[in-house]
Order: C-alpha cells, then sequence, then structure tokens
C-alpha cells in the first residue's frame, strides 16, 4: 500500500516538473500583462455566436436523424404483416421522429420568441433574426393542413371514410386558425396596455 502511495506522488513531482520545465511562461509570467497573448481560435467573438453557429449544425444532424427514423419507422410499418406491436411501433417511430424534426427546425423561431419576452435585440444574429414568428408557423401549419384536406376531399371519390376525415381536419384547421388569431389580438391588446 505505502508503495503505491509512493508511485502517485513520484508521478505527480515528475508530471510537475516536466510542466514547469516546458511550459514556464504559463507558470512564471513577466509582471508585464502584454507579454502573453491569446488569440481567439474560434471564428466567434460573441457566445451568441457561436451558439446561433452550433443551432445550425445541431439542426443539420436533427435533420438526418429525423429522416433516420422516419425510414426505419416505415420500414417496420411495411414489414408488420399485421402484427399490431410491429404497426404501433412503426407509428410512433415517425410522430415521433416528425414532431423532433418540427422542433428542430423551429429552434430559431423559439429563441426569437425568447429574445423579444426578454427584450434583447436579434439584429446581431442573421439566423434568429430571419427566424419566422411563432404564430407565422402555426398559420402556416394550418394552411397546409387546409390544403391537405381539401386534395384529401378532392380526391376521396366517393369513400364516406376519407370525405369525413377531410372535413374533420377542414373543421379543425379552420378552428386552429381562428384560435391563433384571435390569440394574437387578445396579446396585442394586453401588450398594449403595459
Amino acid at each position: 500500500m505505502k508503495s503505491l502511495g509512493f508511485k502517485k506522488i513520484l508521478i505527480s513531482l515528475t508530471l510537475g516538473f516536466f510542466i514547469f520545465g516546458i511550459f514556464p511562461n504559463f507558470v512564471f509570467a513577466d509582471s508585464n500583462p502584454g507579454d502573453i497573448t491569446f488569440t481567439n481560435p474560434l471564428a466567434y467573438d460573441t457566445v451568441d455566436g457561436i451558439l446561433a453557429a452550433l443551432l445550425v449544425h445541431l439542426q443539420g444532424v436533427i435533420v438526418v436523424i429525423s429522416m433516420v427514423f422516419i425510414v426505419v419507422g416505415a420500414l417496420l410499418y411495411m414489414t408488420s404483416a399485421g402484427n399490431e406491436k410491429n404497426m404501433t411501433l412503426g407509428k410512433g417511430a415517425i410522430w415521433a421522429a416528425v414532431v423532433g424534426l418540427a422542433i428542430g427546425i423551429a429552434a430559431p423561431s423559439f429563441l426569437r420568441e425568447i429574445y423579444t419576452v426578454l427584450g434583447r435585440s436579434t439584429s446581431e444574429e442573421n439566423l434568429i433574426d430571419s427566424a419566422p414568428s411563432i404564430a407565422t408557423i402555426a398559420l402556416n401549419v394550418l394552411n397546409f393542413l387546409l390544403v391537405a384536406a381539401g386534395i384529401a376531399y378532392l380526391t376521396a371519390a366517393g369513400n364516406e371514410g376519407q370525405i369525413e376525415t377531410a372535413k374533420k381536419m377542414t373543421k379543425w384547421a379552420i378552428i386552429g386558425i381562428a384560435v391563433a388569431l384571435g390569440a394574437l389580438v387578445i396579446v396585442k391588446q394586453v401588450a398594449s396596455f403595459f
């Protein structure tokens, strides 16, 4: 046991002498602080810039992972051969991938809304400044659902189940648009009081 402690002390001393001998400028710097300069190895000067660049790269990773899970979910669904467990697993994988993809793509919009709530300007960050607002995204999704419902209705060819689904999609998309616009009006009115 004593031998092991002695070995640790000897290794620590050797490492210390090595560091002091190789890097004396970092340990024993002159009193003039101008002698040692460190250059920024990054292309960004602010933490916001680094985070924005990281966000762009993470969005790419999210898109790739989502596409992989959509393909895996589709393969599970197609090869289920009527097995309910595999069909449910495939649908779940596709649903989770689509939700994750939507959140990943909308991340700059979330950041823009957070910046707005905190009263901070987004003009310094192009990615965040150019991101659409959450309200715009919601309206675009609801408009897409209206178009999808219209296409489903037009291609139903008398299939009552598809016609009912198209009607429900239309009804809920219109309700969603009304709620989104109503919420926007209410928030603007409440904000005007402050």
